[in-house]
């Protein structure tokens, strides 16, 4: 730890903090609670995979250009989408989640983005052709939420591969202030015994149950949380395999780990934006979008204990963050362009 800590910045070490006070309190909020703490636990593994996926995009920035890079993403975009299509039943895989695997492919496209900053006109085009596979992917997953995410994501990408920003303030702004106010949303909807008619049509009216359940166990326990794993003793409905999460990133931290857990979760947000700010303008543009889509899909879903969509958005974060200016540069005649 020593000798890596000098090679992080002020964001990074935030980061480390954080996860470090993530999976401590997830910890004592078992002790709390009479629960025997578990080293498996999404609580633990989450915020250590994370911080792996952010490593390893510092890696992948330093070969971007590498080939290696763009035959990776179509890999893992023609495996998702095999994965789909070759399953019967609900449990579609590579995740056993028809929403998780869509969220797996929101990051690739973002990914994919990074990628394209600087790249050749081949390159680009085969990057482009791996996002509208990885568009294929949500759609084969038939997943609203992801769809709904990812087309902010292409059009920062489009518009970060046609006129690199020079600013980046505004996306994370934009990024912060939406993840907030659909947090607000959230809790405003789960406090609420029935939803207005067009929110029924949107949503799956089951989720109107389980964020009631998670807010009442959340208000029972306000600070500490009823422990990680009480969720499904609390609710009814989580006796049953697909609705043993609360289907809220907020509402599954809080009614486990209380306050301290939900505010901890919105501080690492938030550095996350931070490390994506690191890197050149439209590098931050398109990891904080990569990074806002994840967050504003799992405020509404179950999806951060899932370990490949959390690398690979931690990939996106480091990326972008350890990009610089100079790999925008481009021969002449090849400046980036949509496809």
């Amino acid at each position: 730890m020593r000798r890596t800590l000098p090679h992080l910045d002020i964001a990074e070490r935030v980061g480390v903090v954080l996860v470090l006070a993530s999976i401590a309190w997830s910890v004592i909020a078992s002790l709390l609670a009479g629960r025997m703490p578990s080293l498996t636990s999404p609580y633990v593994l989450a915020p250590v995979v994370l911080a792996g996926g952010v490593g390893l995009g510092r890696l992948v920035a330093t070969r971007a250009r590498s080939e290696h890079v763009v035959a990776a993403l179509v890999v893992v975009t023609t495996v998702l989408y095999l994965g789909v299509i070759w399953t019967d039943g609900p449990a579609k895989r590579p995740t056993a989640y028809a929403n998780a695997n869509a969220a797996v492919a929101v990051q690739v496209i973002g990914l994919a983005g990074l990628a394209m900053l600087g790249a050749d006109r081949t390159r680009r085009v085969v990057l482009w052709l791996t996002a509208a596979g990885a568009v294929a992917v949500i759609d084969a997953n038939a997943s609203r939420a992801a769809f709904v995410v990812a087309v902010p994501l292409l059009a920062a990408i489009a518009l970060m591969a046609w006129h690199p920003a020079r600013r980046r303030a505004w996306a994370l702004a934009l990024g912060a202030v939406s993840m907030l106010v659909a947090a607000g949303c959230i809790l405003v909807l789960a406090s609420r015994p029935s939803w207005p008619a067009p929110v029924s049509r949107g949503l799956d009216p089951t989720r109107n149950q389980l964020w009631h359940d998670a807010l009442n166990l959340w208000r029972q326990h306000p600070v500490t949380g009823g422990g990680p794993g009480s969720f499904e003793d609390y609710s009814a409905l989580a006796k049953d395999a697909d609705t043993v999460a609360a289907h809220s990133s907020l509402l599954q931290v809080g009614s486990e780990t209380g306050i301290v857990g939900a505010v901890l979760l919105g501080l690492l947000t938030l550095t996350g934006l931070a490390i994506a700010a690191r890197g050149a303008a439209p590098y931050t543009v398109v990891g904080a979008a990569a990074w806002t889509a994840l967050g504003l899909h799992s405020l509404g879903d179950h999806l951060l204990e899932y370990a490949p969509i959390v690398i690979a958005a931690g990939m996106a974060l480091g990326w972008a963050g350890a990009s610089r200016s100079e790999e925008l540069d481009v021969s002449e005649g090849e400046r980036p362009v949509p496809g």
